[in-house]
């Protein structure tokens, strides 16, 4: 933040430009990728992710993808997000995880709903915790291994199991409609505006 260098009684710290990485753009059809590529050795995510985000154009929709977890790129991706949308799997690992971003996107104040990825793989835990919660499931995508051997091979899965197509324009339309009015409230929320 640069505080140290102010308060320096001595003068002693300055700061100076420094690459951290690069910000990539690729264009396929009518879909653009802008990706950050940090350099090797550097752990400061956070600016390069606000410099991808600078690259997005003004109109038209944009997919941000952040890794897993709630670290600091993470709340970099997510801060002054439309909607998110929480990728889990139904494991017990799964749910540990999502509980976490639960709690980082409410504090956000973002608008989200949950993607069971590989559903049938493993027990009910995420989907009923996602009831309890009032948390939207928007997409359960079932455990078929003929999607990761599509993903292998550099194939989008609704071009390689066109049978997929209905259940991801299914998603998006879902994803787009998410507000704020909608969901994202705990049980002590719901009970304490029963209430009044």
């Amino acid at each position: 933040c640069g505080g140290c260098m102010r308060v320096c009684p001595k003068g002693a710290i300055r700061e100076v430009p420094r690459r951290i990485g690069v910000v990539e753009t690729i264009a396929s059809g009518k879909v653009t990728l802008i990706q950050g590529r940090l350099d090797v050795g550097v752990a400061m995510a956070p600016p390069l992710i606000r410099a991808v985000k600078a690259h997005i154009p003004k109109t038209g929709d944009a997919v941000l993808d952040a890794p897993p977890g709630t670290s600091c790129p993470v709340i970099a991706t997510l801060r002054e997000t439309d909607r998110v949308v929480l990728v889990t799997e139904p494991t017990p690992f799964g749910l540990n995880d999502l509980r976490l971003a639960v709690a980082a996107v409410r504090e956000l104040k973002v608008p989200f709903g949950v993607v069971v990825n590989r559903a049938g793989s493993g027990d009910d835990r995420v989907t009923a915790y996602c009831a309890d919660e009032w948390i939207p499931v928007l997409a359960e995508i079932p455990d078929d291994r003929r999607v990761a051997e599509a993903y292998s091979r550099g194939e989008l899965a609704v071009d390689a199991l066109p049978e997929y197509r209905g259940a991801f324009e299914e998603l998006w339309a879902a994803i787009r409609s998410l507000t704020k009015k909608r969901h994202g409230q705990t049980r002590r929320q719901r009970c304490g505006n029963a209430e009044r």
